[in-house]
């Protein structure tokens, strides 16, 4: 089915369901399905309206982008651009003007639909790319308010005309650009669909679920989870005001679904763990056996309403994070997938959860590794109906991403443990030393990042003149006020807390990794570690950075 299609069945089955919880700047309200359709169509009298001329000559049709803050109207939007056979180009509104405007000139975008804060940025991108020809829709909530009942009536003999087809694509998505530029990932219909039905097989949701959207929709993980799989089930999608309303947000929404990155996460699992601490010992109850139990149920409950599953992907998340949710009483699975999967690659089976894996590749995808290391660990190649059909007017890099069985090189170093997948790094940030041993960086990141005293950290290869191999560095943020509290003493110099860090970190190492996997050079900074929109850290702008 397509996108639209999936919609369409959606509101004939689930007319009188919430499709959405928002609040609308007064009070907090459910969108029906019914009622989202209705608004669809006004949003696609608008783009009736924007004369974006035909398909190109390779016969993919008008791109269109969204900038906008996560909001009801960026879903609605969306149905409307993808309903008319159109190409949408999500946009992270947090980027800067050189980074839109090569999205925008690469993409080839005609219109985009802007919110207030991003239209500024969007005219110096436009500017900058030497005055690109776009039709710039501000605050589009506004625009879609102002359409009349006929025209939203005509708009329904304009989407009829004009129906995608499973192979059309849907989506131009812009990879984070750890390694260089962004490259359009282009994704059909039949990819979103299929990986939609591939992770409903694994991960069972109902019509009864209330989804809480907290990360953003132009990144494919939200996308999917947050948008796809409650509409393929006629669930609902509950938007929160902003991270700093998130409790509260949670207690009006109650949800039964939270997506969430580690951090978000680790965060969530920090308060819930504070606030049962501070009960417990205020209340006299830690004199009882089950006491913490019964306190944690009764803060969860609380916090999550009722809660059943909480999803986390993006990063690698710290074992001690999933373990306590479970403990507690929160259910949570660790899955792994890659915007060029649409994006799910592997999700855990819920009734065999193995922390520290993934679970196992979904069914109705193909995989293989790649050579195998001497640990037993290797690329993982997948191949499918949710694959991407290659990078936009990119065919170099196209070739480069897929072996010559079609199976596409995901770039990520797994070993499968009792037929799950463990991620073990990036094949692309491994560094290999000079006894030829692979060193993945994410092993000693995650050592470092998790050390209480340091605020962020980057692993990178180092080379040291003309020597064959590479050394392995590290480049640490220490978090200034921890180490002066730590050490009791207010006055610190950056120059003392450097040389206090360094001797730090290299404990945190010894104590957590092989020895030649240690760090042989340290650069402690105090600036923040540059970072794309979706929290990963840029490695490209830290190549080199450590050779000598």
């Amino acid at each position: 089915m397509t996108i639209r299609e999936t919609f369409e069945r959606a509101v004939r089955e689930h007319p009188d369901a919430a499709f959405q919880s928002f609040y609308d700047g007064t009070r907090w309200v459910n969108r029906t399905y019914r009622e989202a359709y209705g608004r669809m169509l006004k949003a696609a009298a608008v783009v009736s309206r924007l004369d974006l001329g035909e398909a190109d000559a390779d016969g993919v049709r008008p791109r269109v982008a969204i900038m906008m803050e996560n909001c009801p109207d960026w879903q609605i939007l969306y149905l409307a651009i993808t309903g008319a056979g159109l190409v949408v180009v999500p946009i992270d509104p947090k980027l800067r003007a050189g980074e839109v405007g090569h999205i925008l000139a690469d993409s080839g975008a005609r219109a985009v639909f802007c919110g207030e804060k991003q239209l500024g940025v969007v005219v110096e991108a436009a500017t900058a790319v030497g005055n690109y020809p776009i039709v710039k829709i501000e605050n589009p909530s506004a625009v879609i308010d102002m359409v009349k009942p006929e025209a939203a009536r005509l708009a329904e003999e304009y989407l009829a005309s004009r129906g995608p087809q499973e192979d059309d694509l849907a989506s131009l998505i812009y990879t984070s650009g750890t390694t260089g530029r962004p490259k359009g990932a282009m994704l059909t219909h039949r990819s979103f669909m299929a990986n939609a039905v591939q992770t409903l097989k694994r991960v069972p949701m109902f019509e009864s679920d209330i989804f809480l959207n907290v990360l953003p929709l132009f990144h494919a993980f939200s996308f999917m989870g947050n948008f796809l799989l409650p509409m393929s089930v006629g669930a609902s999608t509950g938007f929160i005001r902003n991270l700093r309303t998130i409790a509260d947000d949670m207690m009006e929404i109650k949800p039964t679904i939270l997506l969430a990155v580690p951090l978000l996460a680790e965060k969530l699992y920090g308060r819930i763990k504070q606030k049962i601490d501070r009960s417990v010992l205020t209340s006299g109850l830690f004199k009882f056996k089950y006491s913490r139990r019964l306190v944690a149920k009764l803060i969860v409950e609380r916090f999550g309403g009722r809660m059943r599953l909480i999803g986390i992907g993006g990063a690698p998340t710290a074992i001690e994070t999933l373990e306590g949710f479970r403990k507690i009483g929160l259910f949570v699975l660790e899955g792994y997938g890659i915007t060029e999967c649409a994006p799910g690659v592997a999700y855990p089976d819920p009734a065999n959860f193995v922390p520290g894996t993934v679970g196992p590749v979904l069914d109705g995808i193909d995989w293989k590794l790649g050579p195998l290391d001497d640990t037993g660990a290797g690329e993982l190649l997948v191949k499918g109906d949710n694959l991407m059909k290659g990078y936009w007017h990119n065919p170099e890099q196209t070739q480069e991403a897929f072996d010559e069985e079609g199976y596409y090189k995901t770039g990520d170093i797994v070993r499968i443990v009792d037929g799950n997948v463990k991620i073990c790094g990036r094949s692309k940030a491994l560094i290999v030393n000079r006894e030829g041993k692979n060193i993945y960086p994410e092993e000693i990141e995650h050592a470092l990042e998790h050390a209480p005293l340091i605020k962020d950290a980057i692993v990178i290869g180092y080379r040291m003149g003309a020597e064959v191999g590479e050394h392995v560095g590290a480049i640490v943020v220490p978090d200034e006020d921890a180490v002066r509290a730590h050490l009791k003493q207010k006055t610190l110099t950056q120059d003392e807390i450097s040389a206090f860090i360094v001797e730090y970190a290299q404990g945190v190492c010894r104590a957590s990794v092989a020895d030649y996997k240690q760090p042989r050079k340290y650069d402690v900074r105090f600036e923040p570690l540059e970072r794309t929109g979706t929290m990963k850290v840029k490695r490209a702008v830290y190549k080199g950075a450590l050779d000598e």
